[in-house]
């Protein structure tokens, strides 16, 4: 507007110079536009939302200076989105991406090949097998309510007999299956893995004193997993 450019002349009778002059006012003030957008998204470390109208889609604008106005806006409409990170198109409320986010465009980060994922699994697998020295005082049984979407853990109190095998506090020895699995000391319920764990380890006041360092990383690593299984709707079995 500044530029004089999307103003219709008050001589109209020709129409060629008109439009030539208003074509060269809106290609200056396109670029003027782009320069301070340039300036604004580089001199400020932070998130540019930007919401424009597509105006394109519609009736053929009647006045040379509305034309070239509707040119102008989609010029810059397609500067803004080559230096956006997404850029989702409206329609009646429904969100369509036209570009995902894509971090690597400023910040490339190498994802890992099908070797690298086969690798750490068979990693992974070697290390479930190594010697664990359970905690002798309890553990923690971790299931999913996929109903409520809730993470539920249980804490069970055991000894350990002479022969080294986890015990109920009368002594009888625990199946792997559980069957005689004891009622349990304490219950948590969460929604989230972090929720989960700052319930456990910061503000339940025995965890310094029943749970080793060992337990607790086990229990930060299951319950992350048991978190992703829960947001992907899939069925989880503790490690």
């Amino acid at each position: 507007m500044e530029e004089g450019a999307f103003t219709e002349p008050k001589d109209k009778t020709d129409v060629k110079a008109n439009d030539t002059n208003i074509k060269h006012q809106s290609q200056k003030a396109l670029t003027n536009i782009k320069a301070e957008f340039d300036k604004m998204i580089t001199q400020w470390n932070a998130t540019f939302i930007f919401v424009t109208n597509e105006i394109g889609s519609g009736l053929h604008a009647e006045t040379s200076a509305s034309r070239h106005f509707v040119d102008a806006q989609g010029w810059l409409n397609q500067h803004v989105s080559s230096n956006a990170n997404m850029v989702v198109h409206m329609v009646a409320g429904v969100p369509n991406i036209i570009q995902g986010f894509e971090q690597d465009r400023r910040n490339p980060l190498k994802a890992p090949t099908q070797q690298d994922l086969t690798e750490c699994a068979v990693l992974d697998k070697f290390l479930s097998t190594r010697g664990l020295t359970m905690d002798d005082k309890g553990y923690f049984m971790i299931k999913l309510d996929h109903d409520r979407g809730i993470i539920c853990t249980t804490y069970h109190s055991c000894i350990k007999n002479e022969k080294g095998e986890i015990c109920d506090t009368k002594g009888n020895k625990i199946s792997c299956s559980g069957n005689n699995r004891p009622q349990p000391m304490e219950t948590f319920e969460a929604r989230t893995a972090k929720e989960l764990t700052v319930m456990i380890f910061e503000r339940w006041e025995y965890a310094k004193d029943l749970v080793s360092v060992g337990h607790a990383a086990y229990i930060g690593r299951e319950a992350q997993k048991a978190e992703q299984c829960l947001f992907a709707g899939k069925f989880y079995q503790q490690d």
